[in-house]
């Protein structure tokens, strides 16, 4: 997962390439690897053939080294308070949080690692990781699985659903535990803002009449580069033309000018007239908490967060882009050198699992939705989602009604690139 991430894109670039160049050399390394839990005096132990009481039983008493995106107090109070309690109360294990700026510090820490002879005993457990970050991993070899179909917690979700079962088109595999639900749609202060852009034309119409009151994240922050997708979407005819499993050279060569044409002729009427972006997703959310912009592109758990802590104004409303706005979830993965494999699995199933979708659902907690279904929940859990819905301060079934799966990554990645070359300056 990439969230917050400041502008360095030539070095984050640097990386995911380099770490391209090296995948069929780690990938050969990695065959011949020999598993090393850390969690257990028997090196031949493999959670992938072991029950879940054994699984249990090797990762207690251990430490689980998670690496994960670090922007966000809120964010990182639920894995330092509830999921270290937790881990530490429920199986005797310790959780080591790695923050990350972007997690593709951690996909470069494990090709480093394996590109060095360092096949076990690696230095990061769990990553909590999606999109181009996952499909460097997956498509080198380098992730520790499958897995999943050891995970209690997975006979709650739907199998079925390509939010849990794909990450930007590419098939999991079992290699990914669902972790977050995520989606990106926008807010607007309705006491300022009357009518609501249904398009991107509209968005433009709107920022025209009301100019300096709206922006985006600067890509290739996270929330900059899905903002970058969504106007892909909106202006070339929608998503569905871009959701095959490969890259289409040609669609993007044909569609990728109109969306530069269109985000030069929108940013003359942006914040600063464009002079400057906000380069994370909290100065965005600064600008609109005192008034300086009145509508944002924004995550909808900060949304609900921002209206329930009295952060954001309390006309606060939020609206999605029918099949234009994105569903967005993100994962935690093992990488295949992990040092303790078994405490990642005892990991990643709570923060699937009923209880810790749950919390991290809370507005006051952090907001993000379940990727879990509902429906297989016994009465008082299902009892318990439905409060919190109650609470959330914004329709959330309505707006995820009309959400739409985000492609392969490459989109993205070319969008941020173009991003940097065409628009600041």
């Amino acid at each position: 997962m990439t969230r917050n991430a400041p502008l360095f894109l030539p070095r984050r670039r640097f990386l995911l390439l380099s770490a391209g160049a090296c995948l069929a050399a780690l990938a050969t390394n990695c065959a011949s690897s020999s598993d090393s839990s850390g969690s257990t005096e028997n090196s031949d132990f493999d959670p992938k053939t072991a029950t879940w009481d054994e699984i249990l039983s090797a990762a207690e008493g251990t430490t689980v080294s998670w690496a994960m995106w670090g922007g966000s107090d809120n964010v990182n109070a639920y894995a330092d308070e509830w999921i270290a309690e937790q881990l530490s109360n429920e199986y005797g294990i310790t959780l080591n949080r790695i923050p990350l700026t972007d997690t593709v510090e951690a996909v470069n820490k494990v090709v480093g690692e394996v590109q060095a002879g360092q096949t076990s005993g690696g230095s990061i457990d769990l990553i909590w990781i999606n999109g181009e970050n996952f499909r460097t991993l997956k498509q080198g070899d380098l992730l520790y699985g499958p897995f999943t179909d050891k995970l209690p917690a997975m006979e709650y979700y739907d199998l079925d659903n390509p939010s849990v079962i794909s990450d930007f088109g590419l098939p999991i595999d079992g290699y990914e535990a669902p972790y977050t639900g995520a989606y990106y749609i926008v807010a607007k202060d309705s006491a300022k803002v009357e009518a609501t852009p249904q398009t991107f034309d509209d968005l433009l119409a709107w920022a025209k009449e009301n100019p300096g009151r709206f922006t985006y994240v600067a890509p290739p922050q996270f929330d900059g580069s899905r903002f970058l997708l969504t106007a892909l979407y909106g202006l070339t005819g929608g998503y569905e033309q871009y959701a095959g499993a490969e890259f289409d050279e040609e669609l993007w060569n044909q569609n990728s000018p109109v969306v530069f044409d269109y985000l030069k002729e929108l940013e003359p009427y942006l914040w600063r007239e464009g002079s400057t972006y906000p380069p994370t997703q909290t100065r965005l959310h600064e600008l609109y908490s005192n008034g300086e912009i009145w509508m944002m592109p924004a995550f909808i758990a900060r949304i609900a967060e921002g209206i329930a802590t009295g952060q954001f104004p309390e006309t606060t409303e939020a609206f999605a882009m029918d099949g234009i706005s994105l569903n967005d979830p993100s994962f935690t993965a093992i990488p295949t050198n992990a040092g303790n494999p078994a405490g990642a699995m005892v990991l990643a199933n709570l923060l699937s699992s009923p209880a810790g979708q749950l919390q991290k659902f809370k507005p006051d907690v952090w907001g993000d939705p379940p990727l879990l279904s509902i429906d297989k929940l016994p009465d008082d859990m299902k009892q318990a989602f439905e409060q919190v819905e109650q609470d959330y301060g914004v329709p959330l079934k309505d707006l995820t009604a009309s959400t739409v799966p985000v492609v392969n990554a490459e989109y993205t990645t070319r969008l941020e690139d173009a991003w940097e070359q065409e628009i600041p300056g």
